[in-house]
């Protein structure tokens, strides 16, 4: 009866207890011992970063944890670093030999993809247990190379057949213990997020040209009919028509991030178990623009502030419907992988977009 009862299907939310005041303290220490040792300290800034942020994030009774040593971290950005010289001074006396070594880090950057997951994933853990990734190199070739193929043959047009692929391949070889997990999406959804997107970008464009315009008439009026280049009023008819498109496309930016992180985590499961997202575009928008804004304004300081502020509300809209015990899950037992492919792919500027 106790076992009926502590399996019984039950819904847990997402809990984060960071604070920013707390985090300030660890976030000025990184940022002054990283100038001081001259990058060195990044490696442990970003252990501490990650442990801070997982240790407040909590799943009904357990909490997250990063487990990887910073020595390995480093060791794997000296070797990027190397690397990148190694080619700055190849491309500056022997371009051919450049070339090699570049198209070659190129040629690994499925690889390095995979890489990079194992050693995150296996040195982040949930009630003691690791999560782990696959090392399914066949795949990440074809999603990535593929990728590419596709997106350039259909000149965009089929993206959001790339970002399905990308997510489907990321999520189906996440584990938990030995369990895996599941994505079950469909790339409907995503060209569904995607045409809007385009839709809302096009009547978003002519609605602000419309406004700048009626604005600009205006304004000319106002100045007497004069608006030359350098003039008054057209350096105020420039900011009246730049900043509210680049706000506007940062928005539709923040609408298709989001729309995307909720359909991938409603759409995943791991064994019985399933997650459900319910992130507000509208309110999403504002914490990421108000965020900025205030970032801006404090010259940086506020970082620690807009992380905390962004990782509580993504925590408050993440309810996980558990089925299972966690304490049936059993730990992987493979080795721990290397720091080297999240090294390099940091480098080079590779990103690993997981949406989850």
């Amino acid at each position: 009866m106790e076992t009926q009862q502590a399996q019984a299907p039950r819904t847990a939310t997402v809990e984060f207890t960071g604070n920013a005041g707390e985090y300030f303290k660890i976030w000025i220490v990184n940022i002054a011992l990283t100038v001081v040792t001259l990058g060195i300290y990044s490696a442990w800034a970003k252990v501490r970063k990650l442990r801070y942020f997982y240790g407040n994030t909590s799943i009904e009774d357990g909490h997250l944890d990063y487990h990887a040593k910073p020595t390995a971290i480093l060791v794997g950005r000296v070797i990027a670093v190397g690397m990148l010289f190694v080619y700055y001074l190849l491309s500056q006396y022997e371009p051919v030999a450049g070339l090699v070594l570049i198209t070659i880090i190129v040629l690994l950057i499925p690889v390095l993809v995979v890489r990079a997951n194992i050693f995150h994933l296996r040195n982040t853990s949930y009630h003691g247990l690791r999560f782990n990734f696959q090392r399914n190199y066949k795949d990440s070739f074809i999603v990535f190379y593929g990728g590419v193929l596709i997106a350039v043959f259909s000149l965009g047009l089929a993206v959001p057949s790339v970002i399905y692929m990308r997510n489907k391949f990321i999520a189906n070889n996440t584990g938990y213990g030995q369990t895996q997990f599941e994505f079950g999406g469909r790339q409907g959804e995503f060209y569904a997020i995607f045409w809007r997107s385009v839709g809302l970008a096009l009547l978003g464009v002519l609605g602000i040209m419309l406004v700048v315009g009626m604005l600009g008439a205006a304004i000319e009026a106002i100045a007497g009919g004069t608006s030359s280049a350098g003039s008054p009023a057209a350096a105020a008819m420039a900011i009246l028509t730049v900043l509210p498109l680049l706000a506007f496309y940062a928005a539709i930016g923040i609408y298709v991030q989001t729309r995307q992180r909720n359909y991938v985590w409603n759409s995943t499961t791991l064994g019985d178990n399933s997650f459900e997202s319910t992130l507000s575009v509208r309110s999403m928008v504002f914490i990421l623009l108000t965020n900025a804004v205030a970032i801006a304004v404090s010259l940086g300081l506020l970082i620690p502030w807009a992380q905390i502020r962004l990782a509580r509300y993504r925590a408050e809209h993440m309810t996980v419907h558990l089925a299972d015990d966690w304490r049936e899950y059993i730990a992987a037992k493979d080795s721990q992988g290397s720091s080297l492919g999240e090294e390099i792919g940091d480098a080079f500027d590779v990103a690993v977009d997981v949406a989850f």
